[in-house]
Order: structure tokens, then sequence, then C-alpha cells
């Protein structure tokens, strides 16, 4: 006689759908963590992009002994000799050496915000403010 052998083979629906469950949450955690990660990186990029216009700035005032005149992105290049990129900024410098950076392209929590680096020329010291929320500003 010819036995029928029936061995299960596969998954269950239910097994599927925990599965898949799974993957959801594993999901809704780490996309807004890799938003925010990736954020701050390019976030990064714009705060080196403006300690190469400072140190330009502060070579400015001991060559000029005098603060430099408001500059865009264009004249930053042609006034100080370097080429900042702008693709998640746009670059200006005030009367008084004061550099800001104006977020755009990263993400919706810091696109249109500002990061400021305003100098002290008595102290020679830098100040980080702006409109852009503290996490993504340097340490110290």
């Amino acid at each position: 006689m010819l036995k029928i052998r029936r061995d299960k083979k596969g998954f269950t629906l239910i097994e599927l759908l925990i599965v898949i469950a799974i993957i959801g949450i594993l999901a809704a955690i780490a996309i807004p963590a890799y938003t925010s990660y990736t954020g701050k990186a390019k976030v990064a990029g714009v705060v080196h992009s403006l300690g190469a216009v400072k140190n330009a700035v502060a070579a400015y005032y001991v060559e000029a002994s005098g603060a430099p005149a408001a500059a865009d992105a264009a004249a930053i290049k042609t006034t100080y000799g370097i080429d900042v990129p702008t693709q998640y900024a746009t670059f200006a410098v005030a009367d008084g050496g004061a550099i800001t950076a104006t977020i755009q392209g990263v993400n919706t929590d810091v696109n249109t915000k500002t990061i400021v680096l305003t100098p002290t020329w008595a102290s020679k010291t830098w100040a980080w403010s702006g409109t852009i929320d503290i996490a993504y500003l340097p340490k110290g």
C-alpha cells in the first residue's frame, strides 16, 4: 500500500504576520534615528565650513587691522580666498565679522534655521548662537 506523506513545509500566516509586525516596529524606530543622524552629519559639515570662514575672517582682521565688511558666499571667495560649499547652507559675513549660515536642504527640523558665529575682537573669542537647536551646535 502506498503511504501518503504530508511533511509540514513553509510558514503559517500567523508567523508571517508576526515577522512583518516586528519589521514594521524596527523601521518605525530606525527611520527617525537615521534621519536625525544624517541631519546632524550634514550640519556638522556646515559647522566645519563656518570654521574655515572664521579662520579667514580672523586672518583678515589681523592683516587689515580692522573688522571686515559684509560679504556673501561669492564675496567670501574673492575677499578671503576660500570657497565654501553651499549645498547645505548659505553663508554671509556681516559688518564686524559675524558669520551666519542659513541651513537648507538638510531636513524639515533644521531647514531655514541659522547658525551664527560672532567674534569679540578685544578678547579674540567667538560665540555660537542662532536659531538652530543646541543639539546641532559644537560642544564647548
